[in-house]
């Protein structure tokens, strides 16, 4: 079990002589200098003018900075499966009695989203959160502008689900989370194109950070434990972000999250893919836990996935006409790693960073989602191409082909199993329970977004010298099912 000590004062933990003398310690202090966790999430209300959030809300932010935290601190190769580790987290909050009555649906919650026993422990805090001061080096944003609150990455659901909301007259502030750099330009220049296209609109671009430094140790030393590079609990960060801007704007603005539904339903591609190794950012599960969670201590903003019974290439087939798509949809970012391939000895140096290297998932879904457009102008990393020498040569567990293996096997095992309604639902509910309307829903958004993955396996082949459909006998498969 990680024992972790959140601070929001500096006499909190020191006047506690009941811990044991192996909790860890992350210091939440209004200056920056003194905390080992680097954020600048006071930009959330201060660029509104406020000085700090309501109480409640606060609380949401602060749990979600800290789960990050311990998340982004706590190297799963420290426990015993190599994944599914045990966090305690001891955590300040302002309204201590709303809290408890949720826990157990918080740490439920929180491990079907990062696959680790969580637990929390609330104690009764007074002190606010970064509330030193109100001044904003930003021009200050009128509220009363704005109706919703979505969620931007930089990514191409999250590009449309902007586009969405523009053309239906949604006065929207966007809000990003700033993990990497590099990939804050990005982020505005996408954000740019949109707001130059819907000139009439209010819009606004709003991105904060968290980096946590490793922790501390009782006596002030830190630790040696290293980093985790999964962070699965990001997105709640991101959603308390969402939440915090929405509850300035006021009682019930709605908080959108836009993502196919494809990987928000996220059926494991192979059976050691289960569970945690994909996000559940958008599953219906996390989201309706989150929501009820939000409700019950008093929070009325509502997340939601427009997108979220649509396959990611009829998402880009409703804008491609869009001139604003047809101008940026390429610069968008589905990459895992965008920044990652600067490090690569193998790196096509021609290529801008942040890029989408081609061949993780997200590019691959990527890729099958542009094909509905005739036309895709990303510049993926030409050094990998998608061909069966990729796959026999980065032919490992952990390799850069190991993602686009198991596509191949999840297609080998839906055309397989393509007409048996019974299995492909059991495929469906692998992560949890859903009703008969999402089951229906998902079975026919499931058929859609696998066409699209064999298309572009099957476009792949066409340029890059096939052997892609003779891999694991899919096209024997394919073959042997028109016969018949």
């Amino acid at each position: 079990m990680f024992n972790i000590w959140i601070n929001k004062q500096d006499d909190e933990f020191e006047n506690n002589g009941n811990l044991a003398e192996n909790v860890l310690l992350f210091n939440l202090f209004d200056k920056n200098n003194k905390s080992n966790v680097k954020t600048d999430a006071e930009q959330l209300w201060r660029r509104f003018g406020n000085q700090t959030l309501s109480d409640i809300t606060e609380d949401l932010l602060v749990i979600a900075i800290s789960i990050f935290c311990a998340d982004k601190r706590i190297p799963r190769r420290r426990s015993s499966d190599n994944w599914t580790r045990n966090i305690k987290l001891y955590l300040p909050v302002l309204e201590m009695e709303k809290w408890i009555l949720v826990k157990n649906d918080l740490e439920k919650t929180l491990g079907f989203l990062s696959g680790d026993n969580w637990i929390f422990e609330f104690r009764k805090s007074t002190s606010k959160f970064r509330a030193n001061k109100k001044n904003t080096k930003y021009k200050l944003i009128d509220r009363e502008k704005y109706d919703s609150v979505s969620l931007f990455s930089g990514g191409l659901d999250s590009f449309c689900g902007a586009l969405t909301l523009s053309d239906k007259q949604k006065n929207t502030c966007f809000v990003g989370f700033r993990e990497y750099n590099l990939l804050t330009n990005r982020q505005h220049e996408l954000f740019n194109e949109i707001d130059k296209a819907y000139p009439a609109l209010s819009k606004e671009l709003i991105l904060f950070n968290a980096n946590p430094l490793a922790p501390l140790q009782r006596g002030g030393e830190k630790t040696k434990l290293g980093s985790e590079s999964t962070s699965r609990s990001r997105s709640f960060l991101f959603l308390a972000g969402a939440v915090a801007i929405a509850s300035i704007l006021g009682d019930e603005t709605p908080v959108y999250i836009p993502e196919n539904g494809f990987i928000g339903i996220n059926v494991p591609l192979t059976d050691s893919r289960n569970g945690s190794c994909s996000t559940r950012t958008t599953h219906p599960i996390f989201l309706k836990s989150l929501n009820h969670i939000l409700q019950s201590v008093g929070l009325k903003h509502k997340i939601s996935n427009f997108y979220w019974d649509k396959s990611k290439g009829e998402i880009v087939a409703e804008h491609k006409a869009n001139p604003v798509f047809k101008r940026s949809a390429h610069r968008t970012l589905s990459c895992s790693h965008p920044c990652l391939s600067r490090y690569d000895r193998k790196y096509d140096k021609s290529i801008e960073i942040p890029c989408n290297c081609g061949y993780c998932y997200p590019c691959l879904i990527r890729r099958a989602s542009f094909l509905t457009t005739g036309k895709d102008s990303t510049i993926y990393n030409s050094v990998y191409r998608i061909n069966k020498e990729f796959l026999t040569k980065y032919n490992n567990l952990q390799g850069r082909a190991s993602d686009l293996k198991a596509v191949l096997f999840s297609l080998r095992r839906y055309y397989k199993h393509k007409d048996d309604g019974e299995y492909i639902r059991t495929l469906l509910i692998r992560q949890g329970p859903l009703s008969t309307d999402e089951i229906e829903a998902y079975e026919r958004l499931y058929h859609k977004s696998m066409s699209e993955l064999l298309e572009m396996i099957r476009f792949e082949d066409s340029r890059n010298s096939g052997g892609l459909m003779e891999y694991l006998g899919i096209k024997e498969l394919l073959e042997d099912a028109q016969l018949s």
